[in-house]
Formats: structure tokens, sequence, C-alpha cells
């Protein structure tokens, strides 16, 4: 079976879909590609039961990325969590491609290669004629490039899916709420203007993820590698309760990587496995510290900020450790 596309646009931004298609024509006539997007239901057809039928059968999903797409709350919902679902089993990838400006640095896409690879927006303004035929070639040519390649294999139903993808009704449960709430983290992140009613209710939704920890520490994994911020936020929400020591590179990720407000909570991890790990993970934990002071300095995160008063407490408590095992004479270098 070859790629199979999904479309994943606002209708405010179908002449520029046009275009795309316009531009990938070539890789349809030679049958390297097939696509799908909204227009091609019948009329009378049921559409939201095609729509999530051509959820599972693709295998490319292209997402154009404009401030109305940020808005949908069908394409931003339903579309964007079914491909990154897909994404996580291996069964698809996503393309999200920057047709007009927006907040795309502040959206789950944030953590994925954008094309145009510099973000320049295809279309500057609202008007679709001032598009560049030069940015829309170098997208149709990032997706050849994709397409030249095998196509990871659709999963259909369920039964499909491999027994290391079933799980029990329980942890399902537990997925669903960790989705639901990530999911609220990234709206708030995005429709809310930075303040502090904003961190407040960042703060509420990161306790309901604390709350559900140990229910969902069997995710730990599976949430530190997702592409989702929300589904990242909800691991660093479990290492706030279960220290790991494999985990700390993904801690000091973060802190080079997230907004002040992960960033702030990864080191708040961090300084909570200085008081939970074993003395023999001390050396690993002097080495992430280190990691995240170089992180925070090339971040500009001055010494007075909330973050920088995080990791000083952190390595002054691991000081303190140490000295309690091997007396005062070992230092913090």
């Amino acid at each position: 079976m070859g790629w199979h596309i999904f479309y994943s646009y606002a209708h405010e931004d179908d002449e520029l879909r046009k275009k795309l298609v316009t531009f990938l024509a070539p890789l349809r006539q030679q049958r390297r590609i097939t696509e799908w997007y909204d227009r091609k239901i019948e009329p009378g057809a049921p559409w939201n039961e095609e729509i999530r039928n051509q959820l599972s059968q693709a295998n490319l999903f292209l997402f154009l990325l404009s401030y109305e797409f940020l808005d949908s709350d069908y394409c931003f919902g339903v579309e964007v969590e079914e491909a990154f679902e897909r994404v996580k089993l291996g069964q698809a990838k996503v393309v999200p491609v920057l047709v007009k400006p927006c907040l795309w640095e502040d959206s789950r896409f944030s953590a994925l290669q954008i094309v145009p690879r510099e973000g320049k927006p295809i279309c500057p303004t609202d008007d679709p004629r001032s598009a560049s035929l030069d940015l829309f070639r170098e997208v149709a040519k990032e997706i050849r490039d994709i397409v030249s390649e095998e196509p990871p294999q659709p999963i259909t139903t369920a039964e499909e899916r491999p027994e290391t993808h079933k799980f029990d009704s329980s942890l399902e449960l537990v997925r669903n709420q960790v989705r639901s709430y990530a999911h609220l983290y990234e709206r708030t992140r995005q429709r809310m203007s930075p303040s502090d009613a904003r961190t407040a209710r960042m703060e509420q939704i990161l306790d309901r993820m604390r709350s559900l920890a140990t229910a969902s520490y069997p995710l730990l994994q599976e949430l530190a590698a997702s592409p989702s911020p929300g589904e990242r936020l909800a691991a660093v929400a479990i290492l706030q309760v279960f220290a790991s020591e494999s985990l700390l590179p993904f801690l000091v990720g973060l802190v080079r990587t997230e907004k002040p407000f992960v960033c702030f909570h990864a080191l708040a991890a961090l300084r909570f496995a200085v008081n939970s790990l074993d003395p023999s993970s001390y050396e690993t934990l002097r080495q992430a510290i280190t990691e995240a002071s170089a992180a925070l300095r090339q971040i500009k995160a001055g010494p007075t900020t909330d973050r920088a008063r995080q990791l000083a407490a952190a390595e002054k408590e691991l000081q303190a450790n140490i000295n309690a095992i091997a007396g005062p004479s070992k230092t913090f270098d």
C-alpha cells in the first residue's frame, strides 16, 4: 500500500490547499500518493464517519497551519489527536505546513520540524494571491522526499493493533484522561494571553495531572516521547512524584526547548529527584544539574528567575546530600 495523504486545514485556507494539491500532481500521477480532504465527501454522506474512516486509513498527515486552523476545535481536536496517536504507534507521519502567519511556536506543533524549514509562511497575508510559488515548491520537495520511502502500514481497527498496544480498559481510561488534560493545557496556553491568570490555570491542570501520577506511571515513557507538549508536561507531573534516573536527560532537554512554565516544572522534577534517588545516582544528578545550568545560560534565564532559583535549590540540596554521606570535603564543582 502506498502513501495516503490526509489534508487537515481550515476552510478559510481552501485555496492554499488546492494549490498544494496542484504542486503534488506529479507524485499523484506516478501513483506514489493518494490524497483525501473533506471536499471529497459526497452530498448526503455522514461526514463525521467518513472523516474518521479516512483518519484511520491515512499514513501521512499534512496540517496546513494558520491562525484559523489553530482556532478550529475540530481540526485541532479530533484530527490532530488521531494523527498524533498514529504517530506514537509508528503508523503514520505528520508534516506541519505553515501556510499563513500564526503562533505555531506556542502550539503542539512546536516540537516538530515545520515546513518551509525557515518558518516563513507560504502566504504572508489573507490573500491567497500573495502565496509564494517557490515556498510551495519547497514544501512539495519535502513531501516528495518522504514518499520516496516505504510507508508505514495503517491500522484500521483496534483488533489489528499489535499486542503491545492492547491495554486493559482501566489504563485506557487513564490514558484518555491524561490526553484530556494535555489538550486542555495546550488550549489554555494558546487561547489565554500571558498573565498570572493563565499561569494559575496551567498550575491547576498540572495538579490534576499529578493526581493521576500513580495510575499513569505505566505511560511515563510513552508520554515523555510524545510530540505533544501537553503530554510531555504530564510526564513531568509523574516525575514530580516518581523520580527516574533514566529520564534525567529528558528533563534537561525540556529546560533547553520548552516554554518557561514547563521548564520551571522540569527543574522542580529534577529537584525532587535530588531528594528521592539513591546515592548511587548522585553523579548522574550532578551532571544533569550542570547541563541544566548551561541550558539556562543558553536561553538567558537570569539568576533572579524562578527557574534559576529552582535549579540553585536543587544544586544546594544535592551538595547537602553528598556531604551527609561523604563529608564536606567533596564539594559541588
